[in-house]
């Protein structure tokens, strides 16, 4: 499976429950003892109770008040002297001090209070040499903790919690204070159309329109909108660092990503060493981009649409569906749930999900599936969006995406803003701002397949982290009400991308060369070119300067209104229509929360006839008040909430974790401790035979250990690479490492671990995106190639040639037989059994080295050569001139 491994003590993994320092005090650790950061560290969660020792002396100022259902029994040595541990919650608390209970509550660590820089979120108060200790206010999975820390070691979180600097790890680490810091992960968007980003903001819209065909098209009488979806590289990168201004660490694209600066999760070669399957986002699972809009029935739409088994191996899969409010919307839900095209499942996130009731809600979460909400770009477009409320009273999960700048938002936070508004004044305030943070951070990880690695501040997780400006608006608000130049420091795996340019620039930091940004009058540095290489943030900055800048202070220009308007509601929210949904509020089935009639029906939604409509409506599938729903905050209603639950898309009570790497033995196949975002070792045999059992999908996250370099292409061109086998000599113990247009950095002989993205490349099996560490650097490799007796085995569609692709081989007592293999020279030639002989690792250039000169009968004693497969052939490449020995002829003079 795709997952990594490490070697953990028991006592590193002893569970995740963030709690108070000075007292009720848990300081969560990835390693015990001294780390190599270039190795992953763990992640450690917890079931619903845990157990802390320390005999626990505290004073008789000392309170405890806890909101949360989390179970915590403390016993040990900790002594507190005057400060006091405060958890905010609902609980029970017995005589000794253990307190009971389940569930997320807030931590204050208490001691001394940090004090605010001179200038700037965040300085460095002590130096280190390795590590980061960031200490401030930390949004945990848990909770929030005051004064809490976050240890960061090489590109993982080693510790979360109140105790962080008494780790080992943290002994050489340098401390970062931010007094008014708020500590919280990388926000993760959705989704989004980067390869539109050259386009401008449609601010109030032209139109409300019923269906997207309607504004894609001109349909139905409606104004169409103009788009270019022809954005250059300059441009796609400039709409990714608008993403980054505003915290964000992770991005879908829609296969438009450029690397570099956020993780583009739907783009393989982008993923910026995160080691998951790549996401698969699709606009069009019914094909209908022709612009087909079909009331009833699901004849009449494209002829390839998206079917089950196109997505029964992914791990996450985004299809467009339901974008508009008339029955032409709602039908495509029912042709995307029914038969051969059916996708609602546990790896879909609907995207937009806008004409949907209540049954289709139901068989939403019955599936699994999760909810990707744009409700700016919704409510331009339409004057209406998802019906969030009823799918979170129905346990949805729910993430958010930008869309794309020209009806959606620039940056993550102006999305969460408009969620924000709709729910303060047209939703009742349903959400709490810790669900609204979660739908760019947890829930988002969950949706892209990623929540074991992104998404929360857990200890073995990637440190994706932003530090957001809490001096006005604390905790979750300092995130929702944020704007980029509040934003003090980003890190993408522990890296610095973006923040105060007084901290960016101290020696700890190290990211002193960086572009200086003016960012409304705070002073930034931000890596663009470091990250580029190619382009620096002067270019990035021209290529957008006639369309729409990287950042405002304050609102946006034109940005697109988050106000749901249309003809049937034109006056918004009057003293009869709290609302706003043009119908007054004593005739109003829900009078506080916003659900107008919608095109594809006739009334206000109301599913079970209760009175009370299906938005805000306690159980809208059942009649009355009195039901029992999921937890959206319990994906596997297992009992255990996401944030403790050790397989959160598994249903797993008893939270058994036999390896003790903090993933349950439910969801873990890896047959070793494989914490965080490790990913577990898998054969060579199992990517390449798909017969295997464990054979990857294509697109998934994959390690390699203990392979050697059997070939190296040569150092041109954008293909270069090289090949790997272990040293079984088994069918299907090679395959191919494409490293692009980045030359290797191995030799043949070198023993390495590979970590990346198996791909099938025109059948062609390899790995993309690759890590490369060189475990041994010796040069010698410890077998021989393998013989084969008959050539032709070897040959296109031979018996052998798929099963040993990319292995190292040799041929004896050949001739040619064909001396061009091709009408075009392309340097090949045949042998015996019609196998071919090429130079695309010898030299790979026409007429030069390895080459076809040779007439037909020339004798070869042997020739050695790794096996390859291009332009539908078969093709055997020697790699030097020692491999062929010729007896008439040399082919390679």
């Amino acid at each position: 499976m795709r997952k990594r491994t490490s070697a953990l003590t028991p006592w590193a993994l002893s569970g995740l429950i963030l709690a108070a320092c000075n007292g009720d005090d848990t300081v969560t650790s990835a390693t015990e003892g001294t780390t190599d950061t270039t190795t992953d560290t763990s992640s450690t969660t917890s079931s619903d109770t845990t157990t802390t020792t320390g005999d626990t002396t505290t004073t008789t100022s000392s309170t405890s008040e806890t909101t949360s259902p989390t179970t915590t029994t403390t016993t040990g040595e900790t002594t507190t002297t005057s400060t006091t541990t405060t958890t905010t919650g609902d609980t029970d608390t017995d005589t000794d001090g253990t307190t009971t209970g389940g569930g997320m509550g807030d931590v204050d660590c208490g001691g001394e209070a940090l004090m605010p820089p001179e200038e700037g979120l965040c300085e460095v108060a002590i130096p280190g040499t390795e590590g980061l200790l960031l200490r401030g206010t930390v949004l945990a999975p848990d909770g929030v903790y005051t004064n809490g820390q976050v240890l960061v070691v090489g590109e993982k979180i080693a510790c979360v919690g109140c105790n962080c600097a008494d780790d080992p790890q943290a002994a050489d680490a340098s401390w970062v204070d931010c007094a008014n810091g708020v500590i919280s992960p990388g926000l993760i968007n959705t989704h989004d159309h980067l390869g539109f980003a050259n386009n401008v903001p449609i601010g109030q819209g032209p139109d409300r329109y019923e269906h997207r065909h309607d504004w894609r098209k001109g349909q139905n009488g409606h104004v169409k909108l103009t788009t270019m979806g022809s954005a250059n590289k300059r441009q796609i990168e400039a709409g990714e660092l608008r993403f980054l201004l505003g915290g964000a660490t992770s991005t879908i694209g829609g296969g438009a990503g450029r690397p570099g600066l956020p993780r583009n999760l739907d783009d393989v070669n982008d993923k910026e060493g995160l080691a998951i399957q790549t996401v698969d986002s699709d606009t069009f699972p019914l094909d209908d981009a022709n612009g087909q809009q079909i009331e009833n029935g699901c004849m009449g739409y494209g002829a390839n649409p998206t079917t089950a088994m196109d997505i029964a191996d992914l791990d996450s899969y985004l299809p467009h569906i339901g974008e508009g409010i008339n029955q032409a919307a709602k039908n495509e839900f029912f042709c995307t749930s029914m038969g051969n095209t059916d996708v609602i499942a546990a790896q879909s996130g609907i995207v937009h999900a806008i004409a949907v009731d209540v049954a289709d809600i139901v068989e939403t979460v019955s599936e699994k599936a999760k909810i990707v909400w744009s409700p700016r770009s919704n409510v331009v477009l339409y004057g209406n969006t998802a019906p969030v409320t009823a799918m979170d009273n129905l346990g949805a999960t729910i993430a958010l995406g930008t869309d794309w700048v020209m009806t959606g938002s620039m940056n993550m936070l102006r999305e969460m803003q408009c969620a924000d508004y709709l729910n303060t004044n047209y939703y009742d305030g349903h959400f709490s701002d810790a669900d609204i943070w979660r739908m760019a951070t947890s829930n988002a990880a969950l949706v892209l397949g990623a929540d074991h690695a992104i998404g929360a501040l857990k200890p073995g997780y990637l440190a994706d982290i932003a530090i957001f400006d809490g001096s006005e608006h604390p905790n979750y608000r300092a995130i929702i009400d944020g704007e980029p130049s509040g934003v003090g420091l980003v890190l993408r795996g522990g890296t610095p991308l973006y923040g105060d340019a007084l901290l960016m620039s101290d020696p700890v930091i190290a990211q002193a060369d960086c572009e200086f940004l003016d960012v409304c009058g705070n002073g930034k540095k931000v890596c663009v070119q470091k990250e580029i290489v190619e382009a620096g943030l002067a270019e990035i900055q021209m290529s957008i300067a006639n369309i729409y800048p990287l950042f405002f202070c304050g609102e946006p220009d034109d940005e697109p209104t988050c106000t749901p308007w249309r003809d049937e509601y034109p006056d918004g929210i009057t003293a009869e229509d709290a609302d706003g949904d043009g119908i007054v509020d004593a005739d109003d089935n829900c009078p506080l929360v916003f659900n107008p009639v919608r095109d594809f029906e006739f009334v206000q939604a109301d599913y079970d006839d209760d009175g009370i409509g299906d938005v805000c409506d306690v159980c809208p599938a059942d009649p009355g008040e009195e039901c029992v729903q999921p937890d959206p905050n319990d994906y596997d209603g297992d009992g255990v909430p996401n944030s403790d639950d050790n397989c959160v898309a598994v249903a797993n009570q008893d939270q058994a974790d036999d390896d003790d790497d903090g993933k349950g033995n439910a969801c873990d196949d890896c047959p070793e401790p494989n914490p965080g975002a490790e990913v577990c070792p898998t054969p060579i045999q199992a990517i390449r035979d798909p017969d295997h059992p464990n054979h990857p999908s294509p697109g998934s996250a994959v390690k390699i250990v203990g392979a050697y370099v059997t070939a190296v292409r040569p150092d041109a061109g954008n293909a270069r690479g090289f090949h790997i086998q272990n040293d079984s000599l088994e069918p299907f113990s090679g395959i191919f490492v494409f490293t692009g247009n980045t030359s290797p950095t191995v030799k043949v002989g070198n023993k390495v671990t590979i970590s990346g993205t198996y791909e099938e490349y025109f059948n062609f099996s390899e790995i993309t995106a690759p890590e490369v560490v060189i475990d041994d650097a010796g040069e010698t490799l410890p077998f021989s190639p393998i013989p084969i007796a008959d050539p032709a085995t070897l040959a296109t569609g031979g018996s052998m040639a798929e099963s040993h692709e990319s292995m190292l081989l040799a041929i004896t007592d050949v001739a040619i037989t064909k001396q061009n293999a091709d009408a075009n020279d392309y340097d090949e030639f045949e042998v015996t059994g019609n196998l071919r002989i090429d130079d695309t690792i010898y030299d790979n250039v026409v007429n030069s080295g390895l080459n076809n000169a040779c007439p037909v009968g020339s004798q070869f004693t042997q020739i050695v050569g790794v096996l390859g497969y291009s332009f539908s052939n078969t093709k055997l490449w020697p790699r030097i001139k020692a491999d062929i020995n010729h007896v008439m002829c040399d082919p390679a003079p």
